[in-house]
């Protein structure tokens, strides 16, 4: 299935859609071998993020000690599968950091967690690319009703 989501390859004239799997790739004549094809499925994720850490928002740009690879929130050792809806950019410290750990449970101990950055992991996780965009205001209002169930009334609402 194609996403609605495109990104910028090499030029402002080249898009490459974000697909699902790596084999999408593939199937859909984006690349002609499985090595190509992984390699532009990685990039089409970090491209979505504006290459930019889905934990910390770092890029590599700002700090050029990290390296933003690719990782499993849910890992492989525990059944987590190689689609985009299991993929998120993350800077090589976050995804060292984290290692195996549930990513709500770890990102919620970061000094750098927000409730907007777990709402954008958790839109892009529940379903891939599909919805996924900026953060906008309906974004928000969900997010503040989220906040306020879990804080009860006495969490100021704005």
């Amino acid at each position: 299935m194609q996403s609605l989501i495109y990104s910028e390859m090499h030029s402002s004239q080249d898009f490459l859609p974000v697909y699902e799997r790596v084999s999408d790739y593939l199937h859909n004549m984006s690349a002609l071998t499985r090595g190509e094809a992984r390699r532009q499925w990685r990039q089409s994720i970090k491209d979505a993020w504006n290459n930019r850490c889905a934990y910390c928002g770092s890029t590599p740009i700002v700090d050029e000690s990290l390296e933003l690879t690719i990782d499993h929130v849910r890992p492989k050792s525990s059944g987590g599968e190689d689609k985009t809806s299991n993929c998120i950019p993350a800077c090589s410290r976050c995804n060292q950091d984290k290692s195996s750990q549930d990513w709500v449970a770890w990102f919620r101990m970061q000094p750098f967690y927000t409730i907007e950055s777990e709402w954008r992991i958790r839109q892009w996780l529940k379903g891939g690319v599909d919805g996924f965009g900026q953060y906008s205001e309906e974004d928000s209002r969900i997010v503040d009703e989220y906040i306020n169930q879990v804080m009860g009334e006495e969490w100021p609402s704005s």
